[in-house]
């Protein structure tokens, strides 16, 4: 039986009207993982959406000139590294409730690709429902190929200790995932799996995979991040 925080969230997505016949996508995907952490009684305390490509570079730079005139607020830094200039574009919202940015990480290397990266980040479950589809629909459309890989990051944590075996059993059955591999340090664990319910994977060896589940317990308070195909947020 669903918790209550389960069925509050159900709520959410009716009373904006966001159905999940309505979603597509890292959307619903990261509601169905915010409705796991609620019946599990976890509380979300962040989310993430990213899609990452890389381009050549004279098609980076047409990216660049197009995406100051999609975000006319933008608001534009760069960042030097020993082997790379990193491009951070930020679109300027009155509600930071949700956060969008564009990074481009040109290499020095004249002869290697640009990496181009959106992400799209929120606090907390209410703002999952305020995720603009239509917005992101157009910058996959305008900024990325076929080739753009998506992913799908969700944070939350417990009040305490917390049998992350048992929650990942619980996890495990109700995405119908095939564990690849297990990692467990000292109050830290890292698990990848597979499952057909999301056709997006990457290349894991001699396998694919397309989920993570990744635990950390520190000064009494548990930790879970859940990503498809895999996390890319810091845990």
């Amino acid at each position: 039986m669903k918790s209550v925080l389960a069925g509050i969230i159900a709520l959410l997505i009716i009373g904006t009207g966001a159905y999940p016949q309505e979603m597509t996508g890292a959307q619903e995907t990261l509601m169905e993982f915010s409705s796991f952490a609620a019946d599990k009684q976890l509380e979300v305390n962040g989310w993430t959406i990213t899609m990452k490509e890389k381009v050549s570079r004279k098609k980076a730079d047409r990216l660049k000139v197009d995406l100051l005139e999609f975000w006319s607020d933008s608001v534009v830094t760069e960042e030097i590294t020993m082997n790379a200039v990193k491009y951070n574009v930020k679109n300027s919202h009155k509600n930071e409730e949700i956060i969008e940015s564009f990074s481009m990480i040109v290499p020095k290397n004249a002869w290697s690709d640009v990496e181009v990266v959106y992400t799209t980040e929120g606090q907390g479950t209410p703002s999952l429902t305020n995720i603009n589809q239509t917005s992101m629909n157009e910058i996959s459309r305008r900024f990325f190929s076929k080739n753009v890989t998506n992913f799908s990051c969700i944070k939350t944590k417990f009040s305490g200790i917390i049998d992350d075996v048992l929650v990942y059993k619980k996890f495990k059955q109700a995405f119908d995932i095939t564990t690849i591999d297990e990692i467990d340090e000292n109050g830290w664990t890292s698990r990848t799996g597979y499952t057909q319910k999301w056709d997006q994977a990457i290349d894991a060896g001699d396998r694919m995979m397309n989920v993570q589940f990744a635990t950390r317990t520190l000064g009494g308070e548990t930790n879970i991040t859940i990503g498809t195909p895999i996390i890319t947020a810091e845990y």
